[in-house]
């Protein structure tokens, strides 16, 4: 009667650190989809700003992604973010508002909300970027990808691409440098000007946009700061930027971000 008693308590103490270890290593264990809880926790950022999602939640049985109501547009630009992030874009389950909750229980994700846009006649026509020599064909389309917040002092970074809705491939040879962008406050005021004394290298870049697809061209970097750099005030700003290069411009790209301190 002791031993039984003795083999209870020892089978009772060893019951919570088997289940402390086993919290421990989910964030690193595979699912059966092979990814891990860490890879599936980072799409979760990557979601903010896709206007056409209804929902979205961690399927923590087959170990995805699902995605709900995303149209075609806003599931290419998920997808850029997945590559960009180095994640893989299997990760995601894709569903239409039917298919709702046909793959199980599962947590649901935060979604960052999408800025309040600022009305196109707050943005100021007189620009600081430079715009020289002839348009880009109309088949490329300029966009801004990234993140939709970000915390002042925090450097952050954005992708320029170009998305050819043309019949054939485009290439361009430009510089490293050749896209710049200004900042706008909800005001219309341009608080950060396209730097004058940009440094930049004479690297010569070659850019493949091929038909249907969408290929970044460079990113930006922004801090939150003003052209002189002073820390500016929580708030909605527009990014705004241009590609300028192989003697031909883009169409402005402008993407909306919530500044917090």
């Amino acid at each position: 009667m002791k031993t039984v008693l003795l083999t209870l308590s020892l089978l009772t103490l060893g019951a919570t650190p088997l289940t402390a270890s086993l919290a421990q290593t989910t964030a690193t264990s595979a699912f059966p989809s092979g990814y891990t809880r860490a890879q599936l926790d980072a799409v979760t950022p990557l979601l903010g700003g896709l206007k056409t999602m209804q929902s979205s939640r961690l399927d923590l049985t087959k170990g995805r992604v699902v995605v709900v109501g995303l149209s075609a547009v806003d599931r290419l630009t998920l997808l850029v973010r997945l590559r960009q992030a180095g994640l893989p874009g299997g990760i995601v389950d894709y569903q239409t508002g039917e298919q709702n909750g046909a793959t199980g229980p599962g947590t649901p994700l935060p979604v960052t909300p999408t800025p309040t846009p600022i009305p196109a006649g707050s943005l100021p026509d007189a620009t600081t970027l430079p715009m020289k020599g002839s348009p880009l064909t109309p088949a490329l389309r300029a966009g801004l990808n990234g993140p939709t917040t970000l915390r002042a002092g925090n450097a952050t970074l954005w992708s320029f691409t170009l998305t050819n809705s043309g019949n054939a491939a485009v290439n361009l040879s430009h510089g490293a440098c050749d896209v710049r962008f200004e900042v706008i406050s909800g005001a219309g005021e341009i608080v950060r000007p396209d730097p004058k004394d940009t440094l930049c290298t004479m690297q010569i870049v070659n850019t493949t946009v091929g038909k249907g697809e969408t290929a970044e061209v460079q990113k930006i970097r922004w801090d939150g700061r003003n052209g002189s750099g002073q820390a500016l005030p929580a708030g909605t700003y527009t990014l705004r930027a241009v590609f300028g290069g192989a003697g031909m411009h883009s169409e402005f790209a402008t993407l909306t971000v919530t500044l917090q301190n």
